[in-house]
């Protein structure tokens, strides 16, 4: 028995609006935890990736995807560590799946990036002693939300996000630059107030 032609066409009306808002609905970013460790001098990730391969690169001067060396580096599935092939130039290939990876990778002069291919949830963990919230002297790419966690630590976090830069600092160097600024508008005060002096005199 045939179906009407009004069931036929309701059929594939509901077909289509399913399509659309499959096709609409933002895909779910990806997830990657960083850690600086204690020293400053490089960080642990944890990214999770779908797919059979994943690239490690960093920006370069001009913007350029260069190749980002990597230690530690494992790839982890649901049932433990998974073999993976370097195909050079930051690149590694693995039987397609879900899956994490971790590594770590080095900060140079308390500046952190890291770069992915598609938008990342990105947590940046600070250790104790490290800070960004001076504008002067530390930095974090737009759209960070930085809160304080235990123990002194600092937490800066993106929703979703390709490239990630955070430039932290210490006490000390926060204290240089107060004392630095301190100095500097003692010096000012004593080469403008004499001036301010001599003006008004002459106005009177």
């Amino acid at each position: 028995m045939r179906a009407p032609h009004r069931d036929r066409r309701g059929s594939a009306l509901a077909a289509l609006c399913l399509a659309l808002i499959l096709i609409a609905a933002p895909a779910t970013a990806q997830e990657a935890a960083v850690r600086v460790l204690p020293d400053g001098t490089a960080y642990e990730a944890s990214i999770t990736v779908t797919g059979s391969e994943h690239t490690f690169w960093t920006p370069g001067m001009l913007g350029e995807r260069v190749p980002l060396q990597v230690e530690d580096l494992k790839v982890l599935g649901p049932a433990g560590p998974v073999e993976y092939q370097d195909a050079g130039r930051g690149v590694i290939t693995f039987p397609e799946g879900n899956y994490t990876i971790t590594y770590r990778a080095p900060v140079r002069d308390n500046r952190l990036v890291a770069a992915f291919d598609t938008p990342y949830a990105v947590t940046v963990d600070l250790p104790g002693g490290f800070d960004v919230r001076n504008p002067l002297i530390g930095m974090v790419s737009p759209g960070a939300v930085i809160s304080t966690g235990p123990n002194g630590t600092t937490e800066v976090a993106w929703d979703g996000i390709r490239v990630v830069e955070v430039r932290f600092y210490t006490p000390e160097r926060e204290i240089l630059l107060t004392t630095f600024g301190t100095i500097w508008l003692a010096v000012a005060l004593v080469l403008i107030l004499p001036l301010v002096i001599s003006r008004r005199k002459e106005g009177e």
